[in-house]
């Protein structure tokens, strides 16, 4: 057998050593430094742009070390010892790190900013300042679901994979209570001025009967829901009014968080948040 072919079939029967760096879920880490040392020998690969890396190792015991790019962090060891390996083998190794995400943006209600609401996103989380700008750091490639606290709204946006710094502004349209499927059911409703909810103006005796009343009504029976109820040109004003009304409706009423809805609609006058007991619709 002659020397080349000898040392061709060497080659085509040498371990292979091969893994992925990156999200274990998500996108891979591009252009990492990964290094296979074996004793005096050492070889060095970047990974490709889905994170992936193959050596074409020798026999016995190896470790592998691996240099993340920048804007990315590691979620665990980033050196590990593997093999031994022998002739054949295809030895396999994942190194998890995390790619440094930020948004930043506004959130809109119906277009307007809306100020001092606490939102939510895969795990992170943030307030918006008075403008309606906020921060959130750490959040997953692809469509992502910005949540509000309160009152329960949700946004979508569609972030890049990898590492990176993006704009992106939220808006979250409030539905119109006429798309809701809901019936009004006859009972009093508590009316109240959007000032006086973001003032914490104290509740008269009339308004704490009202919502007690109201409260009570919902938790007996889980076809009812309450309902916020701004008028339409006031959708940002009126989500922030919504958000103290639904911190006291989900408290000390004792409401399910989610038998409490926001919505708009033409019969509330401007500047007022209204709070009505609806029943779900009847399938037809």
């Amino acid at each position: 057998m002659s020397v080349l072919l000898a040392a061709l079939l060497a080659a085509v029967s040498a371990p292979i050593v091969e893994g992925r760096v990156g999200e274990p879920s998500g996108s891979g880490a591009a252009w990492a430094q990964v290094t296979l040392a074996q004793g005096e020998r050492t070889q060095v690969v970047r990974t490709g742009t889905d994170g992936r890396f193959r050596f074409r190792a020798f026999e016995g015991d190896a470790t592998l070390t691996v240099r993340l790019p920048q804007g990315w962090t590691a979620s665990g060891p980033l050196s590990r010892g593997i093999g031994p390996a022998f002739r054949g083998d295809v030895l396999r190794a994942e190194f998890a790190a995390t790619p440094r995400r930020v948004m930043h943006g506004r959130l809109l209600v119906n277009g307007a900013p809306l100020a001092d609401a606490q939102l939510s996103a895969a795990g992170a989380s943030a307030s918006t300042d008075a403008h309606g700008l906020f921060r959130l750091e750490g959040l997953p490639a692809g469509l992502v679901e910005i949540k509000l606290a309160a009152p329960s709204l949700a946004g979508r946006v569609e972030l890049p994979a990898g590492p990176g710094e993006v704009s992106r502004d939220v808006s979250i349209v409030v539905p119109d209570l006429a798309a809701l499927r809901l019936e009004r059911v006859p009972q009093g409703t508590v009316a109240r001025s959007e000032t006086d909810w973001l003032t914490s103006k104290p509740l008269t005796r009339s308004e704490v009967a009202g919502l007690e009343h109201l409260s009570a009504l919902v938790v007996l029976d889980p076809a009812f829901r309450l309902v916020m109820v701004a008028a339409k040109p006031d959708a940002a004003r009126g989500a922030r009014a919504a958000s103290v009304l639904q911190r006291y409706l989900t408290g000390p009423a004792l409401v399910p968080r989610e038998r409490v809805l926001f919505a708009v609609a033409d019969f509330v006058t401007p500047g007022r948040l209204q709070l009505i007991l609806t029943r779900q619709q009847e399938p037809r």
